[in-house]
């Protein structure tokens, strides 16, 4: 009688024949390995092998299997532990991983634009644009193994705020594969012509729309694997900047600074900007001290907003200048400090931890093994809030206000922000586990009626957000019948 395992092992060994220069993992502990991560909510089975294919034409094979033997795919681009388990399947499935594409095959100064595969990480490409002088716009502190296109295509905010125009930025052109194995371009990329011979003629792929009026690229963006998997991304850049310098303006109440920060941002002053409470800033810099984290957070005050202001090419000297004395002005306005250092901490030690690689772990989970985030966009004037439903939550879970972290992201020129709170917590004790767990769900539900918008669903929310919005489930539903009929990727994630 053929076995689980045997048909686990036909599968496997007819992969590796489509993938001539790929490779099949089966090993049990690489398995478990792959898919580890430090979501409370994980709902997933361990893939039974996974493939790396060579390049897309195996993997487009890898997808065209799958179609005609019903294999169910996941997909990541990432490596170590998995912050918010979007990998994770609540099926048996095979797990392509692509974290061993890290071409940069084009660097354009002049459009200011790169093109990347999927596995290329923070790390990689910003040392690979600093020889050209230039650079891009990055999340807060992202681990080692992030992949960029993961992040980008994720929608994961930036520090950089003024540099968004539109949600979906700084996405370019992509190449990717649709579920029913279709190999597709979007944006410039699309043609006319190969890739190649737009080179030739002086394209680089920048623009995001097309072909013709569509926007193909949305479709698989925010999707997390459940619509299509991605070769290559074209991401534009930045310059350099040529001279720049870092502050703080800082204040006891939060809602002293919003005004603050809707001033500077509606005129596009300064650069990077973010706001951090005590907690969340003391995790950031302590890089797992215990001892120095609770010295840092007694140090700070409750709010910190971080500003780097910077000149570029073109009178750098010049516009630093106006740009400061524009944002003193806003500060004095709001009787609010302009500040180089706050106790031990400086401006230009956050400044330079928020904007590199923090390691291997990520930077909210080395306190204490492990952290909860919930995060979701809203605009700024609500924040204090949405704070009072999720301190009110926690203190009902035995959770003291003070080991809360808060950090809010102004996105795409303050149209909206990022809200995340932190929890840190030991994953270790299966009580605090269970309790993070309960958690969780309650402050999901009762942030998501006061009208938090969860557009990166993960954890609670991937299951609680669809009942928001049935006739947009339906939407989504007809659009996966349409680029993968066969339900091969992610298949049953959030009931697809």
């Amino acid at each position: 009688m053929k076995t689980e395992q045997d048909s686990h092992l036909n599968i496997a060994s007819r992969l590796q024949e489509l993938m001539p220069g790929g490779k099949v993992i089966v090993e049990k502990a690489m398995l478990a390995a792959a898919v580890r991560s430090s979501s409370v909510v994980q709902p997933g089975h361990s893939p039974s092998c996974i493939v790396q294919p060579a390049n897309p034409d195996e993997l487009q094979a890898v997808i065209g299997f799958a179609n005609e033997a019903g294999i169910n795919l996941t997909v990541t681009s990432s490596t170590g532990i998995h912050r918010n388990g979007g990998i994770a399947n609540p099926d048996k499935n095979v797990l392509i991983d692509l974290s061993t594409w890290q071409k940069i095959d084009l660097i354009d100064r002049r459009n200011r634009t790169c093109r990347i595969e999927s596995g290329v990480t923070y790390g990689q490409l910003i040392a690979a644009l600093t020889e050209h002088g230039m650079t891009l716009p990055i999340p807060l502190a992202p681990r080692c193994g992030k992949s960029v296109l993961a992040a980008v295509m994720d929608r994961t905010p930036t520090t950089w705020p003024n540099k968004q125009w539109d949600s979906s930025d700084p996405v370019g052109s992509t190449e990717f594969i649709f579920g029913n194995g279709e190999r597709f371009r979007s944006g410039a990329g699309g043609g006319p012509g190969s890739i190649e011979q737009q080179r030739q003629s002086g394209g680089a792929q920048k623009f995001s729309s097309g072909p013709s009026q569509t926007d193909f690229h949305r479709v698989v963006q925010g999707a997390q694997g459940t619509m299509g998997i991605l070769t290559w991304i074209t991401l534009r850049t930045e310059l350099m900047p040529r001279v720049q310098r870092s502050f703080f303006t800082s204040n006891e109440r939060l809602e002293k600074l919003l005004p603050f920060v809707y001033a500077i941002q509606r005129g596009s002053l300064g650069e990077q900007t973010l706001i951090l409470d005590r907690t969340a800033t003391a995790m950031l810099l302590a890089n797992g001290d215990m001892n120095a984290f609770l010295t840092l957070r007694s140090e700070m005050p409750a709010y910190i907003c971080l500003q780097n202001i910077a000149g570029f090419e073109r009178l750098p000297q010049e516009r630093l200048a106006y740009h400061l004395q524009d944002i003193a002005r806003f500060a004095k306005k709001f009787d609010l400090p302009i500040e180089e250092q706050v106790g031990t901490c400086s401006a230009v030690d956050l400044y330079s931890r928020i904007s590199q690689p923090c390691g291997e772990v990520d930077w909210r989970d080395k306190l204490r093994g492990n952290s909860l985030s919930i995060f979701f966009l809203s605009t700024l004037d609500r924040m204090p809030a949405f704070y009072r439903i999720f301190v009110d939550t926690a203190q009902e879970f035995g959770i003291p206000e003070i080991e809360t972290g808060t950090y809010i992201q102004p996105i795409v020129q303050n149209h909206s922000c990022h809200i995340e709170f932190i929890l840190p917590f030991d994953s270790n004790s299966e009580t605090e586990m269970d309790r993070m767990k309960q958690f969780e769900r309650q402050a999901v539900v009762r942030l998501m009626d006061a009208g938090a918008f969860f557009n990166r669903p993960y954890g609670s929310a991937s299951e609680l957000v669809w009942a928001q919005n049935p006739a947009n489930f339906q939407l989504v539903k007809i659009i996966k019948g349409l680029f993968d009929p066969k339900r091969i990727l992610q298949r049953g994630k959030w009931g697809l």
